[in-house]
């Protein structure tokens, strides 16, 4: 007899409004010190005028039909002079960390950026202490811009 494991469907695929309660799930798995600021999902699937602001595509990966990672890449505004776009809130779900699913999310996002949008760039930030993620992004070809420093006073 024949030890078969069967392989896992991985998919790539466009968030929809659908989507809203796995996004903000994924969402809330992020380790970022900003993520939770509040967040407008009109802004992603409502009606925006493209001359003054950008469209964000949300990619989910899916294994089995289970979401289990999540990126979003904006595109600054047609008319724009500016040919970069700008990833966020690349987030793995805990339980699927490790497998490379931000590697293959980043990889089909710069793909993406680079046939179908005709992008010149890709912008990002990332926490210092993010090893992981500084680590994937150099690895990718991204190279680092500069830093910024941000600071707090609590009153």
């Amino acid at each position: 007899m024949i030890d078969e494991n069967p392989t896992k469907a991985l998919v790539i695929r466009l968030a929809t409004p659908e989507d809203i309660t796995i996004i903000e799930q994924l969402d809330s798995f992020s380790s970022s010190p900003t993520r939770d600021i509040h967040r407008e999902m009109e802004k992603y699937f409502g009606s925006i005028d493209p001359s003054t602001h950008e469209h964000t595509y949300i990619f989910l990966i899916e294994i089995n039909n289970v979401p289990c990672a999540k990126a979003e890449l904006m595109l600054p505004p047609a008319d724009s002079l500016q040919s970069a776009g700008y990833v966020k809130r690349v987030i793995v779900h805990p339980d699927y960390r490790g497998r490379g699913l931000a590697r293959t999310l980043m990889q089909h996002i710069i793909d993406f950026s680079h046939t179908e949008r005709h992008l010149e760039a890709i912008d990002l930030h990332v926490w210092d202490g993010n090893h992981s993620a500084i680590h994937l992004y150099e690895s990718l070809g991204f190279s680092l811009q500069h830093r910024e420093l941000y600071y707090r006073l609590k009153i």
